[in-house]
């Protein structure tokens, strides 16, 4: 059903995976009728988005009424998927990219990244000070797109080690909704820190992909994997129905880039948000406990 094989390595300042028709279009144009006969989403975000999100009641209903979505979603809450995505980066980006200080061995297909509010205090002391032993899972929502959604240029959660993208439907370029890639615009030597929501003046367009049905994007969720959305105008085209997932662990990542370090830093804040929405910086120097 998914023709991994055809991914390829694009240049890039973090490791990205590319390719197209890796979902066959009748795939696609069924995926979409699934998503459209959903009757409820669990939220709508970023101006615009409508996900069926893993871990809900309404996903579990969805996903038996959706015999393809079922399938796509099987395929990738498995370890045997997990260990061929894992491998094909180690293959692709061998020498000088990032890597998990700490490789998990267990994959548990029923845990997903919970989504509720906490300040960044109840945050810290849910994910924990040690690091190591960590435990993989999948977090993947079916979503729709209408005109308005935009996401601002950001790195996701500190949990995340890959993420992946299935464009569902054909947008035009004049319609936005594309897929951009930033880099930061400081010197290679001195990067020691990493925001995770930086300013776009401090950020520079490495690649934009507009969607297209049946194509996959996949990334590693590194210190500097910057990207974003651009503002989706639903003009004279179809709504932007996409795939999206990630595979997390159950505990900060530590990556390491040429055996440096990077540990993330959450930014205190009494505010409850929603754990995703979280701010961390990732640094050289541990964070103090």
């Amino acid at each position: 059903m998914l023709k991994i094989e055809k991914l390829k390595k694009i240049k890039s300042n973090f490791p990205v995976l590319i390719g197209s028709n890796i979902i066959p279009k009748n795939i696609c144009k069924t995926l979409i009728k699934e998503i459209s006969s959903s009757k409820s989403f669990d939220d709508m975000i970023m101006g615009g988005r409508s996900r069926i999100n893993k871990g809900s009641k309404n996903f579990d209903k969805y996903i038996q009424n959706s015999k393809i979505s079922k399938k796509i979603f099987k395929l990738f809450n498995s370890k045997s998927f997990y260990k061929k995505i894992e491998n094909m980066f180690k293959k692709k980006f061998k020498n000088g990219s990032w890597e998990n200080s700490n490789l998990p061995e267990i994959f548990n297909t029923k845990k997903f990244t919970i989504k509720k509010k906490l300040n960044s205090s109840e945050l810290q002391k849910m994910l924990g000070n040690n690091y190591s032993n960590p435990k993989v899972n999948l977090d993947i929502d079916f979503s729709v797109s209408k005109g308005g959604y935009r996401l601002r240029p950001h790195r996701d959660d500190i949990t995340r080690l890959y993420n992946f993208l299935i464009y569902l439907t054909d947008i035009p370029k004049k319609n936005g909704g594309s897929l951009t890639i930033y880099k930061k615009k400081t010197k290679k030597n001195i990067r020691k820190s990493f925001k995770r929501f930086p300013k776009i003046n401090e950020l520079d367009i490495v690649k934009e992909f507009t969607p297209k049905q049946g194509t996959a994007v996949f990334f590693q969720s590194t210190p500097n994997s910057y990207h974003g959305v651009k503002r989706f105008i639903e003009k004279n085209c179809p709504k932007r129905f996409f795939i999206y997932g990630s595979y997390a662990l159950n505990k900060p990542v530590i990556w390491k880039f040429k055996n440096i370090p990077y540990y993330p830093h959450i930014i205190k804040n009494k505010k409850k948000k929603l754990t995703s929405f979280h701010d961390a910086n990732y640094l050289t120097i541990p964070a103090a406990n």
